[in-house]
């Protein structure tokens, strides 16, 4: 006698997807300091053109304070004036290739930082394409989506400009040094007590700010996941009068963000302070020792000079430095899990890139059969939604799958769509273990017309193409995708369009009616011509008369495939040769 309880039988302990709220960080998982870099290599030509043009202003902006004190010290001494003009002329010529220089460093960078954000970019939405639907049942949209946008910008602002203007206050820090030594032991020996103080104040702050950062990164990603489920779901909103709980709610959380940016202006303009104050004391000890040393006679006012401005860039470099290290630590912050995402590996990797799927499929008839097969959704491990399933779908054969929601219908088409792995058990296709079959290649054997068509904001042409892989989409003709459209009885109704299959649909097709959108999915079924056939609920969102209409079409997209159709509707059952009657993800015997 056969038990219907919902077991965790043969439901071994997924892995699952790391879950966090707000509060709390993604994973152990922390980005080291030299791995963010390895973003750089692909730029490594122009980032390289870009640091020759940097040590150009760096050399430049050197030698100015030395050149103002030759000229302060020996101006009132000659009495040939034209060498004024002569070294006005020449510190013109400087100037002009001191801009040069920096235009083109600037040029340099901003170009490498959008060549690094959008193969960074490409590189993560391919790792994300390539996750497990359970990773998806994890993971909240709006948090991909932001770390596809504000993480991976922030991480390019830190890794480009920043870290050239960081590395250009190095440079400038350490020449300068080594130009204070030279025009006096005595007075450096104050910098080496002062510009330290810099580095520790920025070393504190960039812990503080890092933890403040992702804190702040999350909030924002909890507002763009609320904003993104409003916008999806405002049909709703106003339908139930819920606009004003829908703005308290988002002004709920934005204002959460806003304290903890608050917080982290709070943490980073105390840092400015004391910088601030650093630099001005080494300016106020400067002088005060310089001009000790001229009255001794042991430095020239030019030589004082120079040494000031030595030192006030010296200090400014420092605190760039430093500056440099805390926005780095925010980085950090922000994009941990961007770099958590790159680890992922994919669920299954595909065969070949997702542009090969016209690479032809080993062929099957269309013959299924599941054989105690277990399974659990990762979400739910406590719960089996299929429990030692038996099931055998012969080819061609039309099989209607029945039973309450939670029986294992869609549970099935998920796993024949390779969206989840069985715990237990295998699934076959004409005796070919699907776990053997490259998963791209199987699911060229499937089409699917869901409940709920899934359209994007492209054309009518486009969503129609969609059925097609992507490398065999321009050979398919636009008679062939009409040709589909009218087997769908959605010809009519396409060429009634402003443009016809060249109407733009906008967000997820909201310009068509539910029976509209279900014709056109069946027509992207009818183009994609797979042996195996799943109709889950493809007749839900029709009337009678577009039921009767669509029913013609199926008639004859079915005929000569395996059909697995998921309904409750007792006209679109009747069409099955067989009916199969699901209970707690098990077959109830026939009787």
């Amino acid at each position: 006698m056969l038990s219907y309880r919902n077991r965790r039988s043969d439901c071994p302990e997924y892995e699952r997807a790391p879950m966090t709220s707000k509060n709390q960080t993604t994973s152990a998982f922390s980005p080291s300091f030299r791995q963010p870099l390895t973003l750089l290599i692909p730029c490594w030509r122009r980032l390289l053109l870009g640091l020759l043009m940097m040590l150009i202003t760096v050399v430049i902006q050197l030698s100015i304070p030395r050149a103002i004190a030759y000229f302060i010290d020996h101006a009132v001494r000659v009495d040939d004036r034209d060498w004024l003009s002569w070294a006005g002329w020449l510190m013109v010529a400087v100037l002009v290739v001191h801009a040069g220089a920096t235009a083109m460093r600037l040029y340099l960078f901003e170009s490498a930082g959008a060549t690094m954000v959008t193969a960074l970019r490409q590189r993560l939405y391919q790792r994300l394409l390539g996750q497990s639907i359970s990773f998806y049942d994890q993971h909240r949209i709006g948090d991909l989506s932001n770390r596809l946008s504000a993480d991976v910008e922030q991480l390019k602002d830190t890794l480009t400009m920043g870290f050239a203007i960081a590395l250009r206050a190095a440079l400038t820090c350490v020449g300068g040094a080594v130009l204070l030594l030279l025009l006096s032991p005595a007075l450096s020996l104050l910098m080496l007590v002062i510009v330290p103080l810099s580095f520790y104040a920025a070393r504190f702050t960039g812990k503080k700010l890092r933890g403040k950062s992702r804190d702040v990164q999350q909030q924002l990603a909890d507002c763009n996941q609320l904003a993104q489920e409003s916008f999806a779901n405002i049909r709703l909103i106003h339908a139930f009068n819920q606009q004003r709980s829908a703005q308290q709610r988002y002004r709920q959380a934005t204002d959460d963000a806003k304290q903890s940016a608050i917080a982290s202006s709070r943490l980073l303009a105390s840092y400015q302070g004391v910088t601030t104050f650093i630099q001005y004391l080494v300016l106020l000890v400067t002088l005060w020792f310089g001009g000790q040393l001229v009255l001794a006679q042991q430095l020239s006012i030019g030589e004082l000079t120079s040494f000031i401005l030595y030192a006030a860039m010296v200090a400014m470099s420092a605190t760039g430095v430093s500056w440099f290290w805390g926005e780095w630590m925010k980085a950090m912050g922000a994009t941990e899990r961007v770099f958590q995402l790159l680890a992922q590996a994919p669920a299954q990797p595909l065969a070949a890139p997702a542009d090969d799927q016209h690479t032809p499929a080993t062929p099957i008839s269309g013959d299924i059969r599941f054989h105690n097969v277990s399974f659990c959704y990762p979400s739910r491990p406590e719960v089996a939604a299929l429990t030692q399933l038996n099931l055998h779908i012969k080819a061609g054969e039309r099989v209607a799958l029945v039973g309450a929601s939670g029986a294992g219908k869609s549970t099935i088409a998920s796993l024949l769509l390779g969206f989840y792995q069985p715990a237990s058990g295998q699934i076959y296709f004409d005796d070919i273990d699907a776990a053997t079959m490259p998963l791209a290649q199987r699911r060229q054997q499937l089409a699917i017309v869901e409940q709920e068509p899934s359209l994007f904001s492209g054309t009518v042409m486009d969503n129609l193409r969609f059925a097609v892989a992507a490398s065999d989409r321009m050979s398919v003709s636009d008679e062939e995708i009409i040709a589909a459209a009218k087997r769908a009885n959605a010809h009519e109704f396409i060429q009634r369009l402003p443009a016809g299959y060249d109407t733009h649909l906008g967000d997820r097709g909201l310009q068509l009616s539910g029976g509209q959108k279900q014709r056109i999915a069946i027509a992207r079924a009818i183009l994609r011509d797979a042996r195996i056939l799943i109709l889950d609920e493809a007749t839900s969102a029709l009337d009678e008369s577009n039921e009767n209409q669509i029913q013609q079409a199926l008639n004859e997209l079915m005929a000569g495939r395996t059909t697995i159709i998921i309904s409750h509707r007792a006209a679109t059952i009747a069409q099955a040769e067989r009916v199969v009657h699901l209970r707690a993800g098990q077959v109830v015997p026939a009787t």
